[in-house]
């Protein structure tokens, strides 16, 4: 392997890891704070650059099944953060993580979401050297070396 590429899979892979910690960290903080989506369905509907379909998604979906929300929330948070830092189900993550970032933006909550976005799209498009150091990768290089010693 190339010193060019053992750079690029080592950023690539360290821009992954940063992001699932970031992932991590925001998806424990909402469980520890007993996060809600109490109240955050009325600022959504009551912002003006918010689209008027995601307003109708907010209190038609998300208000009647708040509980379930609760729950989605910090969970997918808490997994996407630990897939993308094991390197596990790394492009389910990815695109989860997407999801969420957009459907944060659309709720005009602009904290760090655009810049993880920013990065979710990169590791997308880098997604193999991304992935080179990973448990999956890791996985594949153990399944390949005991098939050539049967």
């Amino acid at each position: 392997m190339s010193a060019r590429i053992l750079t690029g899979t080592i950023l690539f892979s360290l821009i992954r890891i940063g992001l699932g910690i970031s992932w991590l960290n925001e998806g424990i903080f909402k469980l520890q704070a007993h996060f809600t989506m109490s109240g955050l369905t009325q600022a959504v509907v009551s912002n003006t650059v918010t689209p008027d379909w995601y307003k109708f998604f907010m209190v038609h979906v998300v208000e009647p099944n708040t509980a379930l929300f609760n729950l989605l929330i910090p969970w997918g948070e808490i997994l996407v953060g630990a897939g993308l830092i094991t390197g596990l189900l790394t492009l389910p993550a990815l695109a989860s993580a997407i999801f969420m970032n957009v459907n944060y933006w659309l709720a005009n909550m602009v904290y760090i979401y655009p810049l993880q976005l920013l990065a979710a799209v990169i590791l997308l498009m880098a997604l193999r050297p991304a992935t080179h150091l990973s448990l999956t990768s890791l996985y594949f290089h153990l399944l390949e070396r005991n098939k050539r010693r049967i």
